[in-house]
């Protein structure tokens, strides 16, 4: 259980730029690991969309849960959060009581986050074998750049999934 809980724990420390941009670092994780199979971490993925707030949060409780129950589910989402709330407390406690010159610590990490972003997406491709699910994420791709409205594209490619029975 503290094996699991210091993986997100850990995760916590390197999770700028929000769930998705970490998805990637967690499958690596979890994966090589041993505590989930390609096709179960996929479909956690899937259960933490589903489910309200964001997916890394959401992937920490799920396994933490589907191992140890709710102890593990606590215990995963506070190591979780544990790092964030370490460093803002940090972050907090030096601006107010240090006299630090400004960084622009957000412009600095742009790069870093891209990056995280293109390794997710790779990781979660690496594992649609479907010609026809890669093509209908590509569509829902180009959707976004001309501004379709996220609820339209996720129900666009939910009917066409079920119409083509995935």
């Amino acid at each position: 259980m503290l094996k699991l809980a210091f993986i997100f724990l850990k995760i916590g420390f390197l999770s700028f730029g929000g769930g998705w941009a970490i998805v990637g670092i967690l499958k690596n994780e979890l994966v090589t690991g041993g505590f989930l199979s390609p096709e179960e971490f996929s479909q956690a993925v899937s259960i933490a969309q589903m489910t309200p707030g964001p997916v890394a949060i959401n992937l920490a409780t799920y396994t933490g849960y589907k191992f140890f129950g709710l102890i593990g589910a606590v215990l995963n989402t506070l190591a979780f959060l544990g790092a964030p709330i370490l460093v803002i407390t940090t972050a907090i406690f030096l601006r107010k009581y240090v006299k630090l010159q400004r960084v622009r610590l957000m412009k600095a990490l742009e790069g870093a986050t891209t990056t995280l972003l293109i390794v997710t997406l790779l990781s979660l491709l690496s594992s649609v074998q479907n010609p026809v699910l890669i093509l209908l994420s590509a569509a829902a791709f180009v959707c976004s750049f001309f501004k379709v409205h996220p609820l339209f594209i996720i129900f666009g490619c939910g009917v066409i999934g079920a119409i083509l029975g995935f």
